[in-house]
């Protein structure tokens, strides 16, 4: 039997090597790679410490901005670009993640990853050093490319590191960074950003080091045993990995973001520009739908992954979830900043309570339903409370005290800690071994669009609102206001109608929660139509599988 299989398993990969797809697990060509060794001891911990530090890295930079976004805005003038800060960084990990699954597949494993780093460093010094706003956003895209391949890369790593009864501990200490990341970020954030020697710039310096961590103990500790086939040109292997998927992807989302960011603040609804992106964005999504159709099993989202039930509500929970929580999160700082005149340092330790409480909710949640073995009254509860708490902060105003804010965050805290993690438990369930990392990307991208959309919706709602309530206070100068971003509002209006702007500043703020809200009641109403699933006790999951699995 076992001859008869490597007859098979050749000539599957002789056929493979002239198609240019990777070879089967247990091939002659695999066969004669090394065998696979795991890490133990001191090596297994030194590459723990180097993914806990890129992963640290890539979520400290999405939350270390949200407290330095209002000093931003004031030296680049540009409270309008307010929400490219967050979706530019998200735009580009969102459209290039599901690529780098394949892009693993085909390219070095070891390399592409250390790639990934330095092209994360690159767009971080991008940001540290940037003359204008423009150059900032530039920034943040190249460094939201490199988290894509940095989080895949990851995954990827401990696949072929760690041994399968270590796994899960090891995936579950490395992703925790980005609670710790949630809860240090803001706070980092506002200190380098009233520090005088150190000011917002910092917050993107900050990366370096982590990056170099990761790459000096990568460089001498991961050897990968992985054989790469070598049988393609670098072209065919980019044509295989579907970078033309990514770019009609990353062109469509854009068309969105843009659209929504421009309509009803920058130009009207009705306006030539606004009407042609939103044509764009459905012109581009058809097109792309229909290369999904068609590439089936080999397309960056296969069709009949998507369309199993809990799949797409779980897609649609994760989107709505993200959505909420990044139109809080951004808007925040603006509300202790703007409305409540904090500095930046005092507005980072006041969000503390959310992000504190959402890691700790995560953690407690996550092993209550590996305990008991069922998980989806725990999506209800948590969009349940998300909707509540952050229907709450919606009704904060300028001398809230400070019982109400911090309740109404950790409300929000437990709520986004109890349901974030629940869908990537549910779709373990319910699909085959071979396709749960195509299904973990997918929700991925998934949350990756619902901050994108979310950071984009919630500036549009705070910018008409900001600058209609600001049209109705007598002798203000609504354009210098505007410009002038968060943290500048006290210098840009005459002292005796600073009150006034800080009011008008509190219903835009408040405003922009209302997203959150209706975020929040879409993944409760979204959560009701799930399967009822429960967790097993056990689940038989070989190495080999598995490693095919995060190979892909």
């Amino acid at each position: 039997m076992k001859e008869a299989s490597s007859v098979e398993n050749e000539k599957a990969n002789k056929a493979n090597t002239e198609t240019g797809e990777p070879p089967v697990l247990g091939t002659a060509e695999t066969a004669a790679a090394p065998e696979t060794k795991y890490l133990t001891g001191l090596p297994l911990h030194l590459l723990g410490l180097a993914l806990m530090a890129s992963i640290f890295m890539i979520a400290l930079d999405l939350s270390i901005i949200t407290t330095a976004i209002p000093k931003i805005t004031a030296r680049f003038n540009s409270l309008g670009d307010v929400g490219w800060y967050g979706s530019a960084y998200l735009l580009a990990q969102m459209a290039f993640q599901p690529s780098f699954g394949k892009i693993y597949t085909y390219f070095d494993l070891k390399l592409t990853f250390m790639t990934s780093i330095a092209i994360f460093e690159v767009g971080s010094v991008v940001c540290a050093a940037a003359p204008s706003s423009m150059a900032f956003i530039i920034g943040r895209a190249v460094a939201g490319f490199g988290a894509a391949g940095i989080f895949c890369g990851g995954l990827v790593i401990v696949a072929n590191t760690v041994h399968m009864r270590q796994r899960p501990l090891f995936v579950g200490i490395v992703t925790s960074m980005y609670g710790v990341a949630s809860v240090l970020g803001p706070t980092l954030g506002g200190l380098m950003t009233d520090s005088p020697r150190l000011t917002w710039r910092f917050c993107f310096w900050v990366n370096l080091p982590f990056g170099a961590i990761a790459v000096a103990i990568v460089t001498f500790v991961f050897k990968p045993t992985t054989v790469v086939n070598t049988g393609l040109s670098i072209p065919q292997k980019l044509a295989k990995s579907g970078i033309a998927d990514v770019v009609i992807l990353l062109a469509d989302m854009t068309c969105l973001v843009l659209a929504l960011q421009w309509g009803g603040s920058v130009n009207p609804w009705s306006n030539s520009r606004v009407w042609g992106l939103l044509l764009g964005f459905g012109l581009l999504t058809i097109l792309f739908i229909g290369l999904q159709i068609r590439g089936k099993d080999d397309a960056l989202i296969p069709p009949r992954i998507i369309t199993q039930r809990s799949v797409s509500i779980c897609c649609l929970y994760v989107s709505s979830m993200q959505l909420a929580i990044l139109s809080l999160v951004y808007f925040l700082p603006f509300f202790f900043q703007a409305v409540q005149g904090s500095t930046a340092k005092t507005s980072g330790l006041s969000i503390l309570p959310f992000g504190i409480t959402t890691a700790i909710a995560t953690l407690l949640s996550s092993a209550i339903v590996t305990l008991i073995g069922i998980y989806i009254p725990f999506m209800w509860l948590g969009a349940a409370l998300l909707a509540i708490g952050t229907g709450l902060l919606h009704t904060l105003h300028r001398s809230s005290p400070m019982r109400e804010w911090f309740g109404y965050q950790v409300i929000s805290g437990i709520g986004f800690g109890i349901g974030v993690q629940i869908p990537f438990f549910a779709i373990q369930i319910v699909l085959d071994a071979a396709d749960i990392p195509v299904a973990s990307a997918l929700m991925g991208f998934c949350q990756s669009l619902g901050g994108t959309v979310g950071a984009a919706v919630a500036q549009n709602v705070f910018q008409s609102s900001l600058v209609r309530n600001l049209n109705k206070i007598p002798g203000i100068d609504v354009g210098r206001v505007v410009t002038a971003g968060g943290a500048g509002v006290v210098d840009a209006v005459p002292a005796p109608l600073l009150g006034a702007a800080r009011d008008a500043y509190n219903v835009a703020t408040t405003s922009a929660f209302l997203v959150a809200v209706a975020s929040a009641g879409v993944c409760f109403v979204a959560s009701l139509g799930m399967e009822w699933r429960t967790i097993p006790k056990t689940k038989k999951k070989t190495d080999e599988s598995t490693t095919i699995m995060m190979a892909t």
